[in-house]
């Protein structure tokens, strides 16, 4: 009897060690991406800096391996003046069947100190997602074009996403919404707020784009709250503007949404934002949370044109 107790709990040890080094696996992508982000290496994403110019080449090498589409001409560096320098927002596609609609995921990557939390978490999510929907559509039709857009100059007055919407008009698309992915996957340990989800769009169809994301995440468990991520974006609300990549989108009309963690404020914007801040997990639910979305969930919110329902 003794050692069939034994027996088991060896087999059962060694199932546990499997299934550790499976879920490992599973996030070993996003851990990677965060890890370099926030490396020696790197050291300081701010526009200005070498770093940040490495960021964009590991961001556009990463697109090159997922095989995505260009954008703008035959490069995912697409360059925009900034301070009077030229940097680089990292743009790719893949095509749908409505070549007349997008969805256009964004996450920067400019960052002072580390910037994990602020915002690698962002840009791994946005990879994760890429990959997901790449995978998926070598056997489906996604219903319409998904762009993944890297921004640059967030931190500046997110001069990289202004750039992109004002060369929207290049690329004639009829129908465009914005998902905005902003710091996410603090630990539970650290901070366990869920996401804050709080409207900060005035447009009538960025409605339907949260209730649907709040539905998934949902269908996910996915913690979330009706409620501002940050005294600051609550501030920037109420005095009409706002804290991130969303608000060039929300500006010239095109519904959006922005995802970021709930009380992040004392993590980002210094030092300590670092990767042992992060769970990996919690980043890969909430990107296949959202690929699920999109794969599934869009064709009503795109059924009409931009012009229709913002009379432009």
């Amino acid at each position: 009897m003794k050692k069939v107790i034994i027996i088991i709990f060896i087999i059962f040890s060694l199932s546990l060690i499997f299934i550790n080094k499976e879920r490992n696996k599973e996030v070993s992508d996003i851990k990677e991406v965060i890890n370099y982000l926030c490396s020696d290496e790197i050291k300081d994403r701010e526009y200005k800096t070498d770093g940040n110019k490495k960021a964009s080449e590991y961001i556009n090498n990463l697109y090159n391996e997922m095989n995505l589409e260009f954008v703008f001409e035959n490069s995912y560096l697409n360059s925009f003046n900034c301070g009077g320098m030229n940097i680089n927002n990292v743009v790719g596609k893949i095509s749908g069947e409505d070549s007349k609609k997008a969805i256009i995921i964004t996450a920067h990557f400019d960052a002072w100190c580390n910037g994990a939390v602020d915002n690698a978490s962002g840009v791994s999510s946005v990879i994760e997602i890429a990959k997901n929907l790449k995978e998926f559509s070598e056997t489906n039709k996604l219903n319409q074009d998904v762009i993944f857009l890297m921004t640059n100059a967030e931190l500046s007055g997110y001069k990289g996403s202004e750039d992109f919407v004002l060369k929207l008009s290049e690329l004639n698309y009829e129908n465009v919404y914005n998902i905005n992915i902003d710091c996410i996957g603090i630990k539970d340990s650290i901070n366990s707020s869920g996401l804050g989800l709080k409207n900060l769009s005035r447009l009538e169809e960025s409605k339907k784009l949260y209730s649907g994301i709040k539905e998934v995440l949902g269908e996910y468990e996915i913690d979330y709250v009706d409620d501002f991520s940050t005294e600051k974006s609550k501030d920037a609300y109420e005095q009409g503007y706002g804290v991130s990549d969303y608000v060039p989108f929300e500006q010239n009309g095109y519904p959006n949404i922005h995802i970021a963690q709930k009380g992040i404020g004392e993590f980002i914007l210094n030092e300590n934002d670092k990767p042992n801040l992060i769970d990996y997990r919690k980043i890969k639910n909430l990107s296949e949370a959202i690929s699920k979305y999109i794969e599934k969930r869009t064709a009503d919110l795109l059924s009409s044109t931009a012009a229709q329902y913002y009379n432009l």
